[in-house]
């Protein structure tokens, strides 16, 4: 069992790290505003995160298991809790180390999500400006100082 805890922080571990390198592309791509990069990667990304998902599913059985088989386990046990009855040892340090890995992949990964999703808001409000100038009208609703929707009049000529 706690060969197959460790196989799976390990699995999780690399599944992290593909993510990652595959969000630092993503990143390239939408700071040289290439959709058709960021579409290309799509598929790929959906494909890491269900595997992702496909692990944890299989590292909380493992720990539900191990709850099962121990009395000083429960749901709000920690990983140090989890990590303390481990076999002492090698495996006990092996699943340290690895647990420690997988907290700095995990952060590193929110961290580049959140900067991507930061240049994707960045470039919406651009094309959003965009067409706001190339139009003369508001693509999103403006709102008063009352909180009523101000409508805008029409820049067209019709005398044309």
């Amino acid at each position: 069992m706690w060969q197959d805890f460790a196989n799976t922080l390990n699995d999780l571990n690399k599944a992290y790290k593909a993510l990652i390198e595959l969000g630092k592309k993503k990143r390239n791509a939408l700071v040289m505003v290439d959709m058709k990069t960021v579409e290309a990667l799509l598929p790929e990304e959906e494909k890491i995160t269900a595997n992702i998902a496909r692990l944890e599913k299989n590292r909380q059985s493992i720990l539900l298991k191990m709850a099962a088989s121990s009395v000083k386990l429960g749901p709000e046990s920690k990983m140090e809790d989890i990590l303390s009855l481990a076999p002492a040892g090698k495996m006990q340090e092996i699943l340290q180390k690895l647990y420690a890995m997988l907290q700095n992949t995990v952060k590193e990964a929110q961290e580049l999500s959140e900067g991507n999703a930061l240049l994707i808001r960045a470039a919406m409000n651009a094309a959003a400006f965009h067409l706001n100038r190339i139009g003369g009208a508001a693509v999103e609703p403006a709102y008063g100082k009352g909180g009523e929707v101000v409508t805008h009049r029409k820049n067209f000529d019709y005398k044309a």
